[in-house]
C-alpha cells in the first residue's frame, strides 16, 4: 500500500475531495490553487450530468440533468471560468400530453378545462391546482432570505415547510385520472406523491411554473457533460478517475487518511481536510468513523430511480415539437418528453436532425429497469410514436441509461435530519459534506453551492492555520 502525498513529498494534501460530480467539482475548482486531490470512482466526471456528442454533429444526447440555473450562481460562474455559456430555453416547458390532447401553450390555469376529462374531474383538477398555486406563493415567501440569515438556517426553514404530511395528503382525495397527472409531475423528483413531502411537491411546482424566468430554464450548448469535461481538463492531474474510496481514518495531529483503490492497487492519501461529495447512501459509511449522527442522517435520506432514453433523429423538415422543450406525459411508459435541440431552433432556417429524450421516474422506472435495453427501447418508442406520429422512421439512434440513485427527494420529517449534516464534522472538524441532498429536491445549483461552501470553509481554515 502506497501513501500518497503531494508530489511524493512529506506534506499531506490540503484537501482531498471524494466524488467527481458537480458538488465535488465545485469544491475542487474553488480550491484549485491549493494542494487538492479529487477522487472519482467512475470513468468520467460529472455524476448525473451526462451527455454524449459525436465530432461534427450539431446535436448531442442528454441522459441526465439538463436544466441549468440562471446566471449569477455558482454553476454559471464555473461555466464562465472555463469559457462556456448557457442559453435560455425559449420553447414551452409546461406542456402536457394527456390521452390524445397535447397542450403546450396558453395559461396553465386553463389546462383543467382543456384536457379531455369529465366535468367532475375538471372541477377536482382545478380545485387542486388552485390549492397548489396558493401553496407555491407561500413557498416563495418562506424561501425569501431574512436579514442576517445563514444558508444553513434558510435550508432548515425550507425543509420544514409542510414537512408533516405527504404530497398526496396535501392534494386530497383525487380520482385515479387526476391523481395520475400530479403523479407524473412528482416523478420529476423520482418519487411517488405518497412518499414525497408536501413541501417538496410544492417546491417542484414552484420551479416548473417559473416558465422563462425559472431558475432552471437554460441549457448548455453541446450537452451537460461539456462542463465537467472542461473543468476536468483544467484540474489536470489533480483528478484521479477509477479511484474507489474505501475508508476515511483519522490520524494524529488532525490529519485524515483516505484509503482508496485504483487500478487494483491500494493507496492512502493524507489530507488536512476531506470533502465528501458523493450521494448520501455512499457518504454514510465513509463518515461513520468521523460522525455517527451524520452517518445516520445520511442513511435516512431517500433517492428514487430514473430511467432515460436519448435519441438522435434525422428529420429534414420542421416538426410539431420544434417549439416544445418539455411535455409531461401521464398515462404513458415515460413521464416526460424533452426536446434538447430546442435551444438551437433560433433561426428562420431549421437545420436537419434533432435530439430527443424521454424519461421515467419513481416506481414506473424501477419496474422498467429490470427489463433488457431493447425491450425498454421498444416500449418507449411505441408510446413516443403514439404521442408524435411524426417520429416514426426518424429515430436514427436510441440509447438507454439507468440511474439507480436518480434524484434525491424529501420524505415527511426530512428537516429533522439536516442539523447533523451542516458544518465541519468530527473531533478535528476537518471533514465536510456537500451534495444536492442538502435541499428538499436535487438540483445543480444546490450541489455546486454546497461544494463551493465547503471549499470556502476549508480555505478559511487553511488560511488561519486550522
Amino acid at each position: 500500500m502506497r501513501t500518497d502525498k503531494v508530489g511524493g513529498a512529506s506534506d499531506p494534501f490540503d484537501v482531498v475531495v471524494i466524488g467527481g460530480g458537480l458538488a465535488g467539482l465545485a469544491a475542487a475548482w474553488r480550491l484549485r490553487k491549493q494542494r487538492v486531490l479529487l477522487l472519482e470512482s467512475g470513468d468520467r466526471l460529472g455524476g448525473r450530468l451526462y451527455s454524449q456528442r459525436e465530432d461534427g454533429d450539431d446535436y448531442w444526447l442528454n441522459f441526465g440533468a439538463h436544466l441549468f440555473p440562471a446566471p449569477g450562481g455558482v454553476v454559471d460562474s464555473m461555466a464562465k471560468d472555463v469559457g462556456l455559456q448557457t442559453l435560455p430555453i425559449t420553447g414551452s416547458m409546461m406542456g402536457i400530453a394527456y390521452k390524445e390532447r397535447i397542450l403546450s401553450s396558453g395559461p396553465i390555469e386553463s389546462y383543467p378545462l382543456r384536457l379531455p376529462l369529465p366535468v367532475r374531474e375538471k372541477i377536482a383538477f382545478a380545485r387542486a391546482g388552485v390549492r397548489l398555486k396558493r401553496a407555491v406563493a407561500r413557498y416563495h415567501q418562506v424561501l425569501a432570505r431574512r436579514p442576517g440569515e445563514s444558508e444553513a438556517e434558510l435550508r432548515q426553514r425550507s425543509l420544514a415547510y409542510l414537512d408533516d404530511r405527504t404530497f398526496s395528503e396535501f392534494l386530497g382525495d383525487l380520482s385515479p385520472e387526476t391523481a395520475s397527472i400530479f403523479a407524473c409531475a412528482a416523478h420529476r423528483a423520482t418519487a411517488e406523491p405518497a412518499s414525497l413531502s408536501a413541501g417538496s411537491g410544492i417546491g417542484l411546482f414552484a420551479l416548473v411554473w417559473g416558465g422563462a424566468g425559472s431558475l432552471i430554464a437554460r441549457n448548455l450548448v453541446g450537452g451537460s457533460s461539456v462542463l465537467p469535461e472542461a473543468l476536468g481538463r483544467q484540474l489536470g492531474d489533480r483528478v484521479r478517475l477509477g479511484a474507489e474510496v474505501r475508508r476515511i481514518a483519522p490520524r494524529a495531529e488532525g490529519i485524515q487518511q483516505v484509503e482508496y483503490t485504483i487500478d487494483g492497487q491500494s493507496e492512502i492519501a493524507e489530507a488536512r481536510h476531506v470533502i465528501v461529495a458523493v450521494p448520501a447512501p455512499i457518504a454514510a459509511p465513509l463518515v461513520a468513523p468521523i460522525s455517527r449522527v451524520a452517518a445516520e442522517s445520511l442513511s435516512a435520506i431517500t433517492y428514487g430511480p430514473f430511467l432515460s432514453m436519448a435519441m438522435r433523429t434525422n428529420e429534414v423538415a420542421a416538426q410539431p415539437w420544434d417549439d416544445v422543450y418539455a411535455l409531461a406525459t401521464p398515462g404513458r411508459s415515460f413521464d416526460m418528453f424533452t426536446n434538447h435541440a430546442q435551444i438551437l431552433r433560433t433561426s428562420a432556417e431549421r437545420a436537419p436532425g434533432g435530439s430527443l429524450m424521454v424519461y421515467a421516474g419513481g416506481d414506473g422506472a424501477a419496474r422498467l429497469m429490470a427489463r433488457p435495453d431493447e425491450e425498454i427501447k421498444q416500449t418507449f418508442l411505441a408510446d413516443l410514436h403514439r404521442l408524435y406520429p411524426g417520429t416514426r422512421g426518424i429515430v436514427a439512434e436510441a440509447k438507454v441509461h439507468r440511474w439507480q440513485l436518480g434524484n434525491v427527494y424529501a420524505r415527511p420529517g426530512r428537516h429533522r435530519l439536516q442539523p447533523a449534516l451542516e458544518g465541519p464534522l468530527g473531533e478535528s472538524r476537518n471533514v465536510h459534506l456537500a451534495g444536492d441532498y442538502f435541499a428538499e429536491l436535487g438540483s445543480m445549483e444546490t450541489a455546486a453551492k454546497t461544494g463551493d461552501s465547503a471549499a470556502q470553509r476549508v480555505a478559511r481554515a487553511l488560511a488561519s492555520g486550522g
